[in-house]
């Protein structure tokens, strides 16, 4: 067997001299498998024909065309099966030099040309699988292809054996065994066949080998490989010539000074043969990269090396290019360089660094090279980004630093720093260009600063050292935060053999957050926010605050759609991993904070448990997915085997509800004890109150309160693995009894907040960003704040004023982005859940007849009692009913200010209606009355949990009427009696009129009717105040002074101009009210109406047209007639009173 490489004749004998032609011919450039033209070598056939050698290897690097003289070869030699006589590749040679040459007498072409079976095997064609198996199986399927080209092949003249083994290789069903000899088969079968030795080519023969140098089942694939080889070579009776090309330098011989070993066998080049990089240059002088300067005839680690050409540099540059790509899809290498890029993780990087350095001991400044050098070089593996490192620095420091930017930036150094640094892309200066397309406020840069320290528990406070070094941010005299516009700092501090990392994120001096998404989010998952690209107000202002409290236990409660969820989602992944608040960041110690904790987070809002037995299920359901999630994040072998038998248990919802109960603080203790993470835990739990709320609704709240409370009990009282807590929810049920002797528990409610007060909900400003965003006209703003404005958070001086639902906000933003006027106004934020603790407190509690509800209704102010803690109870007091409205968030906290203003501002009718009739008289001066009530109220005192309360805006008006009359739907038979009553009025249909305000009535209870209240007449005032708002009637007024006294009630006619509708209200006082007695109190009403001239004020104000109603109630009945102007008075049919 012949070898030639580089250093030898490459198959040059005299004729090689001759000139070389450029051909451009398409179908040849295809055929040889060319890129771009082909350059006539086609006296090699001649070489390889009169090497007296049967088989010939060529060693060169890759790209010197031994792929390409191989198929050059094969177009020459191979004859055509099927017609030997008719040679399709002849055109190909006839004008190259092959044509020119002959041998006694005869041409090249003549002699050999078309004349051989030839047999092309390209070993880079075969795929290395995951394992040996995988590997042999696309074996077969390489031999199969390989069959399947000499398919039609007759096979008459070998043995039964043979016919069989080559149809289990087309059908790709031969073993191993029958592998090993599958390529001497085909030899034989071509040689009996046309009784002509074959031609051989074999490409890459030991790429399959090389490739496979590190794998676990290199030995069992060398093993195969070997026997392949020997069974194709071991009978060369049917080979005319064998053309072998690879780039193996493996079994050179030479000599070589004792520290560069020599190379003689595949296996010297697995990774635990070699245990230094001294090898790597004894490759490299092998391969024909390198020479030796000094002496070319010793391989000496002394002697100085270089390049030897500037083809071999462009080649290598290459080649490391891509060697760097192979080792960075390493998921080893690429995820380790994640945690500095993406993740951020300073545990899992100091473990990785530590288990990497080699555990020689060295000198000090010798050890910090080497944890310098180990940085280097990992983050150098990654062809999308350059290191960039310092012009200058002393070896004596005791601090090395170096910048990580990805090559899209690093133009932005470039262009104002000349230095000599090393560039990890060989095609820089191209993606330079490219970086017009990147959005300039997305720049960023890492910055890794290392320095070492004397003593391990000095570790800690060299990383803080390291990060405050060059707090300007100079670098090779370049101000970064004048050229960047996000900075990565890492602080890495080392000792010996140990390491700490601690990173902070800096933003630069011209930074401003990337263009806003146009997209409206009003959902509560953190991560659509920048993965979906939707517009949001930042609230990150939170984590600041969590922060600088340290360590507590929070609980904050409020009404939902509030944006709870979204903040505590937001809170994990700040703390979980990176986040892009940009106010949070500000503060370059806040930022050290990012990504540094385990964040246990879990939600209640889907509960829907019917049953104690469901929800305990749901229980476990909930904890079991943490421990999941949480296993994902950990190393979970390094636990005991008793901490992950129980981690078992409770991950397979096997456990009982005593260790159920302490589930939460046992994950805490794993993730803590074992070191898992530096510092300790961050408990979020959302929604609490839901599986309270629902295990009332559904009978089992008795058996079930006991474990909640035992196991928040375990979370938050006593847990040293907890830094701080969080619990939301809408109401404060109860919580604090689960917390005896808990001193850091820290209520963030409606009713008290200086923390959080502006973390929930939108300022007036955030609105405004919002609207201008949109192009939302800033003049539709006070319409905005009828509908969604006026929630309050906390009392007196710390009180925060005018909050929007953010909920309704975003949602009307959806529907009127970017409209200039036509503006459509919805309740989105009472039909986005449904309440029914709201529902069954009102229907209890028959809020629809009580005065201070209905003032409430009417836009007052007032002061109520509300309880700072709600016991979950089947019947609520008044105050505790307020608490759940307020929680709930259907009225808001007012202050004296807003109070007095409107007491000064109320309705007299209104006032009239609170004071009854009982109280004013004809002759009475109401005027006087009113002044008085009124300054009675301005005097009135607060005392203990007394509050101002309103219904904040128009949106939770329309909710309350929506809500009370749900309330009654399920009593009612008709839910449109109230409607079909008011149209009625406006109709002037008496029947209408009648039948459906008695049907109503009988479907209230003697309690609704008569409940606290002496004087008759005023509860039935009340029941039709009580109509009027829930229908909105336009222009009400009650008790108002026209002509010589005061009308019930009147209002425009809204279905005919210029008419008026006047109500006076009689009850009968007779124990048995009959329906003559009924008659006779309405004349009354109608003639007082008219006799007291009540219609002169609206004569006066334009109104020509009048409908009088006298209305008279007796218990739960009750009758209606009706004068238009002039006319008779119109009675209810007949057949309505039968």
């Amino acid at each position: 067997m012949k070898r030639s490489n580089e250093n030898e004749n490459d198959f040059r004998s005299k004729n090689n001299e001759k000139k070389r032609k450029i051909i451009d011919e398409e179908e040849l450039i295809e055929k040889f498998l060319c890129s771009n033209f082909y350059i006539d070598k086609t006296l090699l056939i001649k070489d390889f024909i009169e090497d007296k050698s049967s088989i010939i290897r060529v060693i060169t690097p890759s790209g010197y065309g031994k792929t390409v003289n191989l198929n050059m070869l094969r177009y020459f030699f191979e004859m055509n099966y099927k017609d030997e006589n008719n040679n399709e590749n002849k055109k190909f040679f006839e004008k190259l030099n092959i044509a020119k040459e002959t041998k006694d007498g005869e041409s090249y072409i003549n002699l050999y040309q078309g004349k051989f079976p030839v047999i092309y095997i390209n070993f880079d064609d075969i795929y290395l699988g995951n394992s040996f198996d995988e590997t042999i199986k696309d074996f077969k399927y390489f031999i199969q292809d390989l069959y399947s080209y000499y398919g039609n092949i007759k096979n008459e003249n070998l043995s039964d054996y043979e016919k069989e083994m080559i149809k289990n290789f087309k059908n790709c069903k031969a073993n191993i065994y029958d592998l090993k000899v599958s390529i001497g088969i085909l030899c034989n079968w071509l040689y009996n066949t046309f009784k002509k030795k074959i031609i051989l080519l074999i490409d890459n023969y030991d790429s399959l080998i090389l490739n496979s140098l590190n794998t676990p089942f290199f030995n069992d694939l060398y093993s195969f490989h070997q026997n392949l080889l020997t069974n194709i070579f071991k009978k060369k009776r049917y080979i005319f010539k064998s053309f072998i090309t690879d780039m193996d330098y493996l079994l050179q011989n030479g000599f070589i000074e004792k520290s560069i070993p020599k190379l003689s066998n595949f296996k010297m080049l697995k990774k635990e043969y070699i245990n230094n990089r001294d090898i790597i240059w004894t490759l490299l002088i092998k391969y024909g990269y390198l020479i030796i300067a000094d002496n070319d005839n010793i391989i000496s680690n002394n002697n100085k090396l270089k390049i030897r050409n500037k083809e071999i540099k462009e080649f290598i540059e290459k080649s490391i290019y891509y060697l760097k790509d192979d080792l960075y899809n390493n998921s080893k290498y690429s995820e380790f360089i994640d945690l500095f890029i993406k993740n951020y993780d300073e545990e899992k990087i100091q473990e990785f660094l530590e288990n990497s350095i080699n555990k020689v001991n060295y000198s000090r400044n010798e050890n910090l090279n080497k944890w310098y050098a180990l940085i280097y070089s990992l983050l150098s593996l990654n062809n999308e980004y350059v290191i960039v490192t310092k012009n200058k620095y002393d070896e004596k420091d005791n601090i090395r630093e170096l910048l990580y930017v990805h090559k899209d930036y690093l133009d932005r150094l470039n262009n104002n720093c000349d230095n000599n640094n090393n560039s990890n892309s060989n095609n820089s200066n191209e993606s330079n260009k490219k970086n017009d397309q990147f959005n300039p406020d997305l720049s960023e840069i890492f910055y890794i600063t290392i320095n070492i320290v004397t003593e391990e528990d000095k570790i800690k406070e060299g990383c803080i050292q390291a990060l405050d070094d060059n707090e300007e941010f100079l670098f090779n005299g370049k101000e970064l935060k004048n050229i960047y516009n996000k900075i990565i700092k890492f602080g890495i501090s080392v000792c010996g053999k140990k390491c700490g990392v601690i990173y902070e994120i800096n933003y630069g001096n011209k930074f401003k957050r990337k263009e806003m998404a146009t997209k409206v989010y009003s959902g509560e998952n953190y991560d659509d926010l920048y993965e979906e690209g939707y517009y949001f107000i930042d609230k990150t202002r939170m984590i600041n605050k969590l922060i600088e409290k340290g360590n507590a236990v929070y609980l904050i409660t409020r009404p939902r759609r509030f944006g709870k969820s979204l903040n505590l989602k937001m809170i994990q992944k700040f703390f979980e991993k990176r986040t892009k608040g940009d106010k949070v960041s500000k503060d370059r110690k806040n930022m050290r904070e990012c990504h540094k904790y385990p964040v246990i987070y879990l939600n209640f809002k889907d509960n829907e448990s019917k049953t104690y037995e469901s929800a305990i299920m749901y229980l476990k359901s909930k904890i079991s997915s943490q421990f999941k999630y949480q296993r994902e994040k950990i190393d979970f072998k390094k636990l005991d085997t008793s901490d992950q038998k129980l981690w078992n248990k409770i991950e397979n919802e096997e456990e009982d509800m005593n260790k159920l109960n302490e589930s939460i603080h046992f994950l805490c203790q794993c993730l803590i004890e074992k070191k898992f993470y530096k510092r300790k835990c961050i408990v979020l739990i959302d929604e609490y109150d839901k599986i309270l709320i629902n295990s009332f609704e559904n009978g089992y709240y008795e058996m079930f309160i006991g474990i909640v409370r035992s196991f928040f009990s375990n979370i938050f009282k006593g847990n040293e693995y907890l830094y701080f807590g969080i619990i939301t929810g809408c109401l404060g049920l109860e919580l604090k009894t689960f917390y005896s002797g808990l001193n850091n528990i820290h209520e963030h409610t409606l009713l008290s907040d200086h923390l959080f007060y502006d973390c929930y909900g939108f300022t007036e400003s955030e609105l405004k960003k919002n609207l201008s965003h949109f192009e939302i006209p800033l003049e539709e703003e006070n319409k905005i704040q009828k509908e969604y404005n006026g929630y309050s958070c906390g009392y007196g001086n710390r009180m925060i004023k005018n909050l929007y639902n953010p909920y309704s906000i975003m949602k009307f933003i959806s529907n009127n982005k970017n409209k200039k006027d036509d503006h459509l106004f919805k309740n989105y934020w009472f039909n986005s859940e449904s309440d029914t603790v709201l529902n069954k407190i009102i229907k209890e509690n028959e809020f629809s007849f009580k005065k201070d509800f209905l003032s409430l209704l009417y836009g007052n102010v007032i002061i109520v009692e509300i309880k700072e803690i709600l016991t979950l109870k089947k019947n609520y007091l008044k105050d505790e009913v307020w608490t759940v409205l307020l929680h709930s968030g259907y009225i808001t906290l007012s202050d004296k200010e807003g109070y007095k203003q409107n007491i000064k501002e109320m309705d007299d009718q209104i006032i009239k209606l609170l004071l009854g009739e009982s109280k004013l008289n004809e002759n009475d001066v109401n005027e006087d009355l009113i002044k008085k009530y009124k300054n009675n109220q301005l005097n009135k005192h607060l005392y203990n949990n007394m509050y101002y309360i309103k219904i904040p805006n128009n949106e939770i008006f329309n909710c309350f009427i929506a809500k009370l009359k749900e309330s009654l739907k399920n009593e009612i038979k008709d839910n449109n009696y109230l409607n079909n009553f008011i149209n009625g009025l406006f109709n002037k249909d008496i029947d209408t009129i009648n039948s459906n305000l008695n049907d109503y009535l009988t479907c209230l209870s003697q309690y609704h009717l008569f409940a606290n209240e002496k004087d008759y007449e005023n509860v039935y005032q009340v029941l039709l105040m009580q109509i009027f708002i829930f229908c909105k009637i336009y222009g009400l007024s009650a008790e108002e002074n026209s002509g010589s006294g005061r009308y019930d009630f009147g209002f425009p006619n809204r279905n005919k101009e210029k008419e008026y509708i006047l109500i006076e209200v009689k009850t009968c006082k007779s124990e048995n009210c009959d329906d003559n007695l009924l008659h006779k109190e309405c004349e009354n009403a109608i003639n007082q109406i008219i006799e007291k001239k009540y219609k002169m004020k609206h004569e006066k104000n334009g109104y020509s047209s009048f409908i009088i109603y006298g209305i008279t109630f007796w218990k739960k009945t009750c009758r209606i007639e009706m004068r238009i102007n002039n006319n008779d008075i119109k009675v209810p049919s007949e057949s309505l009173k039968e």
